[in-house]
């Protein structure tokens, strides 16, 4: 799945979860999901793609070892009132590891879940010595990357109907702070 499809997925799982609970997606925690729903992949890829240092762009970081680790760091050292914006990430970062599964599931190819429990199990193997470039100047619009295109829309549309959460409440009043800052 692409980077915007990860962070459309996040966020109307996210969405949904709110709702359920009666509040809306607001403040950092939206910062917080996004980053859940990316990170994965940027310590994933590069670390397999161009360090070579990982069997796969899908291994330490779509581990769910490396999900509860990451969280039970967050736990300790944030307080309590960050509590929504440790489930926020985590909800994310699940997320991303979810989405990674649906293809290979509705395939029949259960044998790429070994992500999950890396280094426990084996990771998939990627394409060996792809960039990040090379992996964006060779899409092409297949199925996957159309339905993923299409989550990316209804992600986008939830996202305005929310009123941008994130954008509107936590970076333009940090930029807009900055630059009344500096005008002063």
């Amino acid at each position: 799945m692409l980077p915007w499809a990860h962070a459309a997925f996040g966020y109307l799982l996210y969405d949904l979860y709110t709702a359920r609970s009666r509040t809306r997606p607001a403040g950092v925690a939206v910062l917080a999901l996004v980053l859940g729903t990316q990170l994965p992949d940027l310590v994933d890829k590069p670390l397999a793609w161009t360090f070579d240092v990982l069997p796969s762009g899908r291994s330490l970081g779509h581990s769910v070892f490396a999900l509860l680790v990451l969280c039970g760091v967050l736990v300790v050292l944030l307080d309590e009132t960050r509590r929504r914006e440790i489930r926020a990430f985590a909800l994310g970062y699940a997320s991303h590891l979810l989405a990674d599964g649906v293809y290979p599931a509705l395939e029949g190819e259960f044998i790429q879940f070994g992500y999950l429990f890396w280094p426990l199990t084996s990771a998939p193997l990627d394409d060996e010595g792809m960039s990040f470039v090379e992996f964006f100047t060779t899409l092409e619009p297949t199925g996957w990357v159309l339905v993923g295109l299409g989550l990316t829309a209804v992600g986008l549309v939830a996202w305005a109907r929310d009123g941008y959460p994130g954008v509107r409440d936590v970076l333009i009043p940090l930029v807009v702070g900055h630059e009344a800052e500096t005008n002063t």
